[in-house]
Order: structure tokens, then C-alpha cells, then sequence
């Protein structure tokens, strides 16, 4: 039964009240004897120091029999009262007591004290055997202390008095328990279902059926963890549906050269002897096949080292004109060759940044390469460089077809390719812009595009200064 978090919950809860009763109860019982007893103390002595100036005369003449008649009445029920010579001999009592007359009083509590001139109160045992609560006072006369009154009364009263508030307080701590039981168990229901809901959604997690949720019915720390585990089901429910489409892109893209590389092959076959010519020429198609599917396989693999966090990155000041003429310079043959104009327009004065040279080359190589690729002849591909607000700006602008506006949120994406923008037979497989946004992102940049269809595309690398 406890191994369930609600009858934990629900133990624990009663284990709580029923201390806290106990001690309650407890504390209250001792406080009602102490205040018992200071206030019967009080009481006793008041008595005794009215009935010791009342007898004075009578002991100071000593006659005992107006002392006894001082105490005759009034004196009587569960009160024990005698008083006591100079000497400590009993000489009246009250009606409890009058049994002890002419015995030696000395060793009854409080009374040598008294006969030495002091007030005692106190709880002891008096005549009889009885645990009391007592009073001694001293009688005086001339100046000197003539004998003693000793006031008594009995604990048997109180202790019943106890015996009641003990039964009551055990009844109510019954009473109390049974509510708190009442109350305690939808209490541990409404804290103890929302966690058996999310164990149980997060076996289905566990199990594939990454569909599942928790319900929120809270605003308190229960419901925020049951949406963290919400969010986090949503998050693997995408990552799913992003490692099947990754599957299913790269299989997609991996077919055509396979496939392209099959044909070649068989050509390769049947011409090689025949027609050496053509032979030359299916062995260069079976060459681009292979440096294509090569291309895509170290894009693949830049990218899970990426996204794994498995690149090793040299983050050191970095000249960023340096960066731009080493990405740029091999470009300029094709670039002439394609009958583009291809121009750097970076300033002396910028910043250093902290990044890492070669991977930051790399994602211009990729800007670059893209560039060039889809800007017509007599076109003009531009690098800039500037310097904004803690980071240096590195804009890679072309006269391109440009972007439609509906495809730019899905730019950097794996495998997407804006087929309206691109001739024919000139796209990618659709991972340099995935690989460049990621190696950005690591190195604690920031990738942009800037585009409309017609107007040309400009990609913008902002990386933070050193600082």
C-alpha cells in the first residue's frame, strides 16, 4: 500500500497532525497543573496568613482551646489545617488532622521553614499520606515566632481534573484525525494523481507513443512539471518527425546518384571495348556521380558532427578581412569564368571577432558557392563587412532570382531547396545552409537572409567581438 505516493502523502500528513495534537495536548495538560498550582498555592497561603493572625492571642496565652475553636468550623471537606507550637507539636486541627493532636509536626513539609520565620508553599506529602499542595505560615507575637499554621489541600482533585482533560484531548485528537483522514485524502489524490498521470504518459514516451500528454489542471509547481514534460514530449514528438524526414531526404538524395552511378556502370560495360570514346565519357559521368555522392556524405557527416556537438571548435581573435580573402580567393577564377563580377568592400578598422577561422570559412565557402551558383551571367556577387553593435556583419550579396517570401523560414532547413529560384540541374542536396546556420549558432553567432523574388538574396553572418 505505501509503496503508492498518495498513502505516503496521506501518512505523512496524519503522522504531522497527530504529533502536532499530542504535543498540543500535552502542553495544555502541564500548563493547566502549573496554573492549578500556582493558584491553589496562592489561595492556601492567603488562608494561612488570615488564620495566623487570628490565633496569635490564642497561642500567645497558651490556650489551646481558642485555637481550636479558631478552627473548628469553616475547616472542614478535603482542606487539612493544623497549627503547631514553638516547639513543632501539633496543638489544633481541622477535622483531617484533629487525629495528630500533641504529635510532633517537624518533619510535615514546610514546617521548620516556617518556624524559623519563613513563608513556604510548596506540594508534599500531608497527614494522611496524601500528595498535597501546601502552605506554611509563621504566628507571631512580641516580635517572635510562636508557633506555625500549615494549610493543605489534596492533589486528588486536580489529578481527576487531568484525567478529564487527558480523555478529552485523546477524543478530539480521535476527532481530528478522522477529519484530517477525511480532508487528507483527496488532498493526496489531487497531489498524487498529476504525478501517476505524468509516470504513466512518460512510460508511453518511453515506449514510442510520443503522442501522449499530461492534462494541466494546475497553476503550482505539479501542473508547471507536468507542462515541462508536455513541452518536452512535443520536442521529441518533432525530433521524430524530423529524424524521419532527415531518413527519408537522405534516401531520397542518395538514390539518384546510386542510381546514376548503376547506369554509368552498365554503359561503362558495354562501351568500354567497343567505342573508347564513349567509353571516356560514361567513366566522366560515373565521376561526377561519385564526387556528388561524396559531396553528400561529408555534408552529412558535418552535419550529425554538428548538431551532435561533436566539432571541436578554436574559438581565438580572428581578423575578419583575413576570413573573407581566404574564402573568397578561390572563387575568382570561376567567377570570372561564369562572367560575374565577384568584389570584397570590407574596411582597415573593423574588429577583431572571436570565432574559429576554418569554420567560419566554411560557411562563407557554402554563402559563396551558393551565390555563384544561382546568379546569372553578368551578374554581381558582393562580400561586406561592418561593424554593428558588438558583432562585425558579413553580408554575401548576389543579383540572383532571389527567394519567395514563403519559402524564407524554411531556409536554412535540412534538405529544403527553393526549386523556383533554382536552374535547372544547379541545386544541392540542401544541407550548406543547414551546416553554415548550425557552425554560426556554435561558434555564439547569428545567421540571417535578407531576399525578394527577383531582387537578388543577401546572407548576413553576424559573430560577436572579442571582447
Amino acid at each position: 500500500m505505501f509503496r503508492h505516493i498518495r498513502w505516503k502523502l496521506l501518512a505523512t500528513y496524519l503522522i504531522v497532525v497527530f504529533a502536532a495534537l499530542v504535543f498540543l495536548g500535552v502542553h495544555l495538560t502541564r500548563q493547566f497543573e502549573v496554573a492549578y498550582t500556582d493558584q491553589l498555592e496562592g489561595l492556601l497561603l492567603d488562608l494561612g496568613r488570615l488564620l495566623a493572625g487570628g490565633i496569635a492571642d490564642g497561642l500567645a496565652t497558651g490556650n489551646p482551646e481558642a485555637v481550636r475553636r479558631q478552627l473548628a468550623d469553616g475547616y472542614g471537606g478535603d482542606l487539612a489545617v493544623f497549627v503547631t507550637d514553638e516547639a513543632g507539636a501539633i496543638v489544633a486541627g481541622s477535622a483531617m488532622v484533629r487525629t495528630s493532636l500533641g504529635s510532633v509536626a517537624a518533619d510535615h513539609p514546610g514546617v521548620a521553614e516556617g518556624l524559623r520565620g519563613s513563608e513556604v508553599v510548596g506540594v508534599g506529602t500531608a497527614p494522611g499520606g496524601e500528595k498535597s499542595v501546601y502552605a506554611v505560615v509563621p504566628v507571631r507575637a512580641a516580635g517572635r515566632v510562636i508557633g506555625t499554621v500549615h494549610v493543605a489541600r489534596p492533589l486528588s482533585s486536580l489529578e481527576a481534573q487531568v484525567r478529564h482533560l487527558r480523555w478529552v484531548v485523546a477524543w478530539a485528537t480521535l476527532v481530528a484525525l478522522v477529519i484530517a483522514a477525511g480532508l487528507g485524502v483527496p488532498l493526496a489524490r489531487s497531489i498524487a494523481g498529476p504525478v501517476q498521470e505524468m509516470q504513466r504518459v512518460a512510460g508511453a514516451l518511453a515506449a514510442g507513443r510520443l503522442g501522449e500528454r499530461v492534462p494541466v489542471r494546475t497553476q503550482d509547481e505539479v501542473g508547471a512539471l507536468a507542462r515541462s514534460l508536455n513541452f518536452m514530449a512535443s520536442e521529441l514528438e518533432r525530433m521524430e518527425v524530423t529524424r524521419r524526414a532527415f531518413v527519408a531526404d537522405a534516401s531520397h538524395e542518395l538514390r539518384t546518384p546510386v542510381a546514376n552511378l548503376a547506369v554509368a556502370i552498365e554503359a561503362l560495360k558495354t562501351l568500354i571495348d567497343r567505342d573508347p570514346g564513349q567509353a571516356r565519357a560514361a567513366a566522366h559521368d560515373l565521376e561526377r556521380e561519385v564526387d556528388r555522392l561524396r559531396e553528400l556524405v561529408e555534408h552529412l557527416l558535418d552535419l550529425s558532427q554538428v548538431e551532435s556537438g561533436r566539432v571541436q571548435l578554436r574559438l581565438e581573435p580572428v581578423t575578419v578581412s583575413e576570413v573573407i580573402e581566404r574564402a573568397v580567393q578561390p572563387f575568382r577564377a570561376r567567377a570570372e569564368q561564369a562572367g560575374i563580377a565577384l568584389s570584397v568592400e570590407t574596411s582597415p578598422r573593423l574588429p577583431r571577432v572571436r570565432a574559429d577561422a576554418d569554420r567560419t570559412v566554411q560557411v562563407l565557402t557554402n554563402l559563396l558557392d551558393n551565390a555563384l551558383k544561382f546568379t546569372p551571367q553578368a551578374g554581381r556577387v558582393t562580400v561586406r563587412a561592418s561593424d554593428r553593435r558588438g558583432h562585425v556583419l558579413i553580408g554575401v550579396a548576389d543579383t540572383g532570382p532571389g527567394i519567395p517570401e514563403a519559402e524564407l523560414p524554411h531556409i536554412f532547413d535540412r534538405f529544403h531547396k527553393v526549386d523556383k529560384a533554382r536552374p535547372a540541374g544547379r541545386g544541392g542536396a540542401g544541407l550548406g545552409l543547414a551546416i553554415a546556420k548550425r557552425l554560426v549558432e556554435a561558434q555564439g553567432g547569428i545567421i540571417m537572409v535578407e531576399s525578394r523574388e527577383g531582387a537578388g538574396s543577401q546572407f548576413i553572418v553576424a559573430l560577436p567581438k572579442e571582447t
